[in-house]
């Protein structure tokens, strides 16, 4: 009961946040907006409070031409730039800085947050624990959760009255619990599948459906960084990877790179070349993640990062 209490509560804490938020985006509309265009194979936004050093990571990064000053609020809008990462680009930017309160739209806390919810990643920089923790509590409040995934729980209404649980062996609570709480959330018919481990705050979470997730790496300036493994892990980030195309007898141009979406298939990498080029393909031969050098494989086969690929039509 202790627990329902309390699962309760952070979602009507939730909900007022983002009442608030809603209210200060209406009053905020009247300004200018703040919009950056998606360029590259992804968009990853540098986030972090005043004189943290976002601008010199930026600069460092994409060698983009922006101001760097020993003052706080140096950046006043979003600072643009492109990060080479082995033939292929990534969109970096840099919006100004996060502030306490930011996420109820102070220094335009509400326009910030926005392009970071559109972005597909984030680097966070931060210089010590306290400006870490003040980060963090911001995108919280903001429902954005980094480095975390949705849980493998479904909540759907059913057309029939009642409650019912699939899934109940990973229900870490009463079964009634997580029935009253559903009631106490004004969901009297619902169908729910548990796919994983799950409490209330998972079921909460579920339920609160602006939360959304992103991946970051963090970043503090002060240590030491190997900058071409910084690049690595923002590439990383997207959930994407890199393979490369030869032609029959010749060797791969490891330099033409083709950039595809984590856990795609032969199939999927000849659209990347042609719409119509997959519906002629026979089979292709793959150097790298198959059994032996050259193996014959199917559309369906799933690639891995650094293949290269022959395709027969």
């Amino acid at each position: 009961e202790s627990m329902l209490r309390d699962i309760t509560k952070k979602i009507a804490q939730i909900r007022d946040s983002m009442e608030k938020q809603q209210e200060q985006a209406k009053k905020s509309a009247a300004g200018a907006s703040i919009n950056v265009k998606k360029e590259g194979i992804g968009q990853v936004v540098i986030a972090g409070m005043p004189n943290s050093g976002k601008s010199t990571l930026l600069k460092q990064l994409t060698n983009a031409n922006v101001e760097i000053a020993d003052y706080p609020f140096t950046t006043t809008k979003p600072e643009i730039g492109m990060m080479n990462y082995k033939n292929a680009w990534i969109q970096i930017v840099e919006i100004p800085a996060i502030v306490e309160g930011s996420s109820e739209g102070k220094a335009n806390g509400i326009q910030l947050f926005s392009i970071i919810r559109n972005a597909d990643a984030v680097i966070l920089i931060y210089r010590n624990e306290e400006e870490k923790k003040t980060l963090l509590e911001e995108f919280k409040k903001s429902n954005i959760t980094l480095n975390g995934k949705k849980p493998e729980v479904e909540i759907r209404n059913s057309q029939f009255k009642g409650i019912t649980i699939a899934g109940k062996q990973h229900l870490k609570v009463k079964e009634e619990q997580l029935i009253d709480f559903l009631k106490s959330m004004g969901m009297l018919n619902a169908e729910v599948v548990l796919k994983e481990p799950t409490d209330l705050e998972k079921i909460a979470e579920v339920i609160e459906e602006k939360i959304v997730y992103k991946q970051a790496v963090v970043f503090n300036p002060f240590e030491k960084y190997d900058f071409e493994e910084l690049k690595t892990k923002i590439f990383y980030l997207l959930g994407k990877i890199m393979v490369y195309t030869k032609k029959h007898g010749d060797e791969a141009d490891l330099q033409q790179t083709m950039v595809l979406e984590k856990n795609c298939n032969i199939e999927d990498a000849a659209k990347g070349l042609h719409k119509d080029f997959a519906s002629g393909i026979k089979y292709a031969k793959v150097w790298g993640s198959a059994k032996f050098p050259g193996q014959r494989v199917a559309k369906d086969y799933c690639l891995q990062d650094g293949d290269i690929i022959e395709f027969t039509i």
